[in-house]
C-alpha cells in the first residue's frame, strides 16, 4: 500500500463513505460547563443557523431528545462535575492543550451528548461533531471531554466548522497520543475503531516527536478518508522510495490489537 503525500501536507478531506460498523453504535461526549446551567434555547438556534438541522423536541427537565438523519440525539444536563479524577488525568495526555488541567479547574457541571444508532461511521460523527459544537457555542462551555481526549470549547468550533469548507476535523475524531522512552518516541490512536478499523501504533521511534506525530495523523487522516484498511505484513510510504512495514500484534498503550508501523 503506498500513500504518496508528505507529512504535514495540507489537502481537503472530502466526506466518503467509511466501512460500516455494527448497528446500534452510539458516539458519545462531555461538554464541561463554567456553572450548572444549560442553555438549551441558545443549542436549538446554533444547530438549525449553523448546520440548519432542526430539533423536533423541546428540553424538558435539563435534557432533550429528538431525531434528525436518521439517528438518535440526546443531551443530559448533570448539576456535577464527573465522578472521580478521570478528566484531571486524561489532561496529563494530551499535547496540543497543555494548560487543559488549570483551564478545566473547578468547572461545576456537565452535558452528556450521545448519537445513537450509527452504521455509517462517517455520517454519524459528523452530525456528532454538528451537535457537539452547537453545544460548545454556549457562554458557560468550558471543553469536551471524550476520553482520552480534553479539548477547549474554542478549539473544537474552529475544527468543526472545517466541515464547511468541506474537510474532515478528523483531529476531533481521533486522538493521537504520544510518549516518550530511553529507546524512542511513540504514538498511538484512539478512536479507528469507531470507523471499524484497528488503532495504530508506532513504537520506539527514532524519528522526532513532531514527525512522529505528523506520520500518525496523516495514516489516521487516510484511514479515515479513503475507508482503507492496513493489512499485517503489507507496507506503506509517503514516497515511491518509502516502505513502512506493518504488523498486527496486540496493543502496547491500546487495547486489543493494533497495526505497528515501522518509523
Amino acid at each position: 500500500m503506498e500513500l504518496f503525500e508528505r507529512p504535514g501536507e495540507e489537502r481537503k478531506r472530502r466526506v466518503r463513505r467509511n466501512r460500516p460498523v455494527e448497528a446500534g453504535q452510539t458516539l458519545k461526549g462531555f461538554v464541561l460547563l463554567r456553572k450548572p446551567e444549560c442553555d438549551f434555547p441558545r443549542f436549538i438556534r446554533n444547530l438549525k443557523n449553523d448546520w440548519d438541522i432542526e430539533a423536533t423536541a423541546l428540553p424538558n427537565r435539563g435534557s432533550i431528545r429528538f431525531e434528525a438523519d436518521g439517528l438518535q440525539i440526546s443531551c443530559f444536563l448533570i448539576h456535577a462535575p464527573l465522578p472521580g479524577n478521570e478528566v484531571k488525568a486524561c489532561c496529563g495526555v494530551n499535547p496540543l492543550w497543555p494548560e487543559a488541567e488549570e483551564s478545566l479547574g473547578g468547572y461545576q457541571a456537565h452535558v452528556v451528548v450521545s448519537v445513537s444508532g450509527v452504521t455509517d461511521p462517517l455520517g454519524g460523527h459528523v452530525l456528532f461533531t454538528q451537535v457537539l459544537c452547537s453545544m460548545l457555542k454556549q457562554e458557560d462551555a468550558l471543553a469536551l471531554y471524550m476520553p482520552p481526549m480534553t479539548m477547549s470549547a474554542e478549539a473544537y468550533v474552529t475544527n468543526a466548522m472545517l466541515l464547511k469548507e468541506g474537510e474532515l476535523p478528523v483531529q476531533l475524531w481521533v486522538f493521537i497520543g504520544l510518549y516518550e522512552e530511553e529507546q524512542g518516541i511513540s504514538s498511538y490512536t484512539v478512536g479507528l475503531r469507531n470507523f471499524g478499523h484497528d488503532e495504530i501504533e508506532v513504537l520506539r521511534s527514532r524519528q522526532d516527536l513532531v514527525d512522529v506525530f505528523e506520520l500518525t495523523f496523516n495514516i489516521v487522516g487516510y484511514i479515515v478518508d479513503c475507508g482503507a484498511t492496513l493489512k499485517d505484513g503489507e507496507t506503506i510510504g509517503f514516497s515511491c522510495d518509502q516502505r513502512l512495514p506493518l504488523k498486527l500484534s496486540p496493543g502496547i498503550a491500546v487495547e486489543g490489537q493494533s497495526i505497528k508501523i515501522g518509523y
